[in-house]
């Protein structure tokens, strides 16, 4: 099924590949990173003006938290209303997160199947090389390996990091293999820390007290932990997009913060 969607996304990054690139494939993950956030921006627009009008509700949401503080459930139903009679989904939120998920699952696909969505390579073909070289043909990356660097898709980013190899945290296993796999630890550290600074953005600009806030806060707080694992699972161009996405949403969010903010002193929020 995720071939399926992983196709179409696969011959953009094969064209980005091999363009705009500079058949890099650190660089046609960032240029694709970019796109995927302008693919997404007019939902993230959506979430920001949800917040927005939540938080000029907090008065009335606080009055009915103090009304009812002897009945939950009056107040989660008073909250309720509250959002109904200004046309407000308080969970439109959650949904630009939830998109981010089966984005991954495609992306992974991706990486770990260059020869295919990269190279353009036939199962036929794919299957002729991993047989000359003696590897399972749905091992597309330690194929890619074996090939010459005119044949190859390019892994390497910044000449340092192999996107194909997936990080290890088993420092101790690394032996000779150590200066390929050190640097790669940056990957899941700057998916971590740039993952806990979006979910702080995200938290600060949303309002702690919107009737959203348990089920949105508590997925917000495991992102960055999730993203520390993933890390460790997946190759580490998995990882890169990942960070590119926090990246650009942190700078999304300030930028649509700032425009929010003006529209409110104008009057057109």
């Amino acid at each position: 099924m995720w071939n399926f969607f992983a196709k179409p996304f696969g011959v953009l990054m094969e064209f980005i590949y091999n363009t705009v690139a500079f058949e890099n494939y650190g660089i046609a993950i960032i240029i694709f990173s970019i796109f995927v956030r302008l693919l997404m921006l007019p939902l993230n627009i959506k979430q920001q003006r949800s917040m927005e009008r939540q938080q000029a509700l907090m008065p009335e949401i606080e009055a009915i938290k103090r009304q009812y503080k002897d009945d939950p459930k009056k107040s989660q139903e008073e909250q309720a209303l509250l959002f109904n009679r200004h046309q407000i989904n308080p969970y439109s939120g959650c949904l630009p997160l939830l998109i981010q998920y089966p984005l991954i699952i495609v992306v992974y696909q991706i990486i770990r199947r260059p020869l295919t969505y990269i190279a353009g390579l036939s199962a036929a073909q794919i299957t002729t090389l991993a047989n000359s070289f003696n590897i399972n043909a749905a091992n597309e990356i330690a194929i890619n390996a074996k090939l010459g660097a005119s044949e190859a898709v390019n892994m390497k980013f910044l000449g340092i990091f192999d996107l194909g190899i997936t990080p290890s945290w088993k420092v101790w296993e690394y032996g000779a293999e150590w200066k390929v796999l050190l640097p790669l630890l940056l990957i899941p550290i700057l998916s971590l820390a740039t993952a806990y600074l979006q979910q702080h953005l995200t938290m600060k600009y949303s309002g702690n007290g919107q009737a959203s806030a348990g089920m949105m806060g508590g997925m917000l707080k495991i992102m960055p932990l999730m993203s520390l694992v993933f890390a460790f699972m997946l190759p580490a161009g998995v990882g890169l997009y990942w960070i590119m996405g926090n990246v650009l949403g942190i700078v999304q969010t300030i930028l649509l913060k700032k425009v929010f903010v003006t529209k409110k002193k104008e009057g057109c929020v």
